[in-house]
């Protein structure tokens, strides 16, 4: 059977789910290209850009970890509909608004201007809607959409330019295409609306007893599994500056750096099917522990390198695996939870990691400037390392259900 054979065969309302995250991403690729920039043509300055941007990220992943509970107590669909509904607020008041400070704090709330905020309900009820035979496979292809959907996202980040060219003002064009983020959450509500729900209301109080000491060996298990998730995502972001450190090593500009970097995202989305078949070739966790050793590798390898051209090759090839394993952690752990839990898990992996990683581009910025250009690409390659083993030790019998 075909990918798009596969497409065709997976059950309505998790069509509806992939193309709604595809919808999303598209929107998303154009905030992060622009709103940034549209703040500065507002006046706002450099360090109170920075500060929005930790701001959002800090408090999207606590508003996840929220609503992961929520979801887990009273459903996926509110959350599912609630996210819309933020969608369509955000981009209206990008939309109308002039204010610096209400835009700032519009940013932080509904997590405007990097990834939007998906709440884990999305992954939990899409878990839910095929069966476990088909849920890694599911999850490539909706990882698969939403990169392809970025990419073209990316390329729409100059509609401003198409708009101004037209005889707007520039705080006008770029307001134009901040309604494409209402239109976005319109359609996702309405979809939202005809999808049915995974889990009933319930009264955890009264299960409590019957699960206790099944719930005692689940928590152990997600701290273990949110601490090996963080190793890998704290390794991820010493790379955060190394648009950077293509600069200062090689002198290349803009041109160069961004031509690598749609070649690393193009070949990035053959990596999600990589990891399908990995997973069905060795089980999920032997291939996502197997995805990190070559992005160990490279990582090692890259400022020893001598010049723009033969980093350029070997980051290319990271490509192909660095993505590789994220459809298979979270299908994974979709796999091994209760139902009842999974979003609150979603939520806890989420707020562990990007807390836990917050402060590693700082550090990479310490090190180029006052220790060495290449410690931090040792500093990734070893946490991503300890990431692998760490996983392959402490979840290698632990299978979910279509391995058993």
């Amino acid at each position: 059977m075909n990918r798009l054979t596969f497409l065709a065969a997976i059950p309505r309302d998790a069509k509806i789910l992939v193309f709604i995250n595809a919808l999303r991403s598209f929107s998303s690729a154009i905030l992060s290209v622009n709103f940034s920039i549209y703040l500065s043509k507002l006046g706002a300055s450099a360090v109170a850009i920075g500060l929005t941007f930790t701001g959002v990220s800090l408090f999207s992943a606590f508003r996840g970890l929220l609503e992961g509970f929520i979801a887990d107590r009273i459903g996926r669909k509110p959350l599912l509909l609630y996210a819309a509904s933020s969608m369509v607020a955000s981009g209206t008041l990008l939309a109308l608004s002039d204010n610096i400070s209400i835009l700032i704090l519009a940013a932080i709330v509904f997590s405007i201007g990097g990834n939007i905020g998906y709440t884990p309900a999305v992954q939990a009820i899409l878990s839910e809607k095929v069966v476990s035979e088909d849920r890694t496979k599911t999850f490539s292809i909706n990882a698969f959409f939403g990169s392809v959907s970025s990419i073209f996202g990316s390329f729409a980040g100059g509609l401003p330019e198409a708009f101004k060219a037209t005889g707007l003002s520039e705080i006008a064009s770029y307001k134009q295409t901040f309604t494409l983020l209402v239109v976005t959450g319109a359609v996702s509500f309405f979809l939202y609306l005809i999808i049915k729900e995974t889990i009933a209301r319930r009264d955890l109080d009264n299960q409590n007893n019957e699960f206790e000491e099944e719930d005692r060996d689940e928590r152990m298990m997600l701290i273990k599994w949110s601490g090996v998730v963080a190793l890998d995502e704290i390794g991820g972001s010493f790379n955060n500056l190394i648009s950077y450190w293509y600069y200062l090593t090689f002198g290349v500009g803009p041109t160069q750096i961004g031509a690598l970097s749609g070649v690393s995202q193009f070949l990035t989305l053959f990596s999600y099917f990589l990891g399908f078949r990995m997973a069905k070739r060795f089980g999920t966790i032997p291939a996502t522990a197997l995805s990190r050793v070559p992005v160990v590798v490279i990582n090692i390898l890259t400022p020893l390198l001598p010049n723009f051209m033969a980093v350029s090759i070997v980051r290319v090839l990271m490509s192909l695996f660095s993505m590789t394993d994220v459809p298979l952690r979270q299908s994974y752990l979709m796999g091994v939870l209760k139902s009842r839990k999974r979003a609150s898990a979603l939520g806890l992996v989420a707020v562990v990691g990007r807390v836990t990683s917050a402060g590693a581009p700082s550090l990479s910025g310490y090190f180029y400037q006052h220790v060495s250009m290449t410690l931090p690409f040792f500093c990734a390659a070893s946490f991503q390392f300890a990431s692998a083993g760490l996983m392959w030790l402490l979840f290698k019998d632990i299978k979910p259900p279509e391995e058993r």
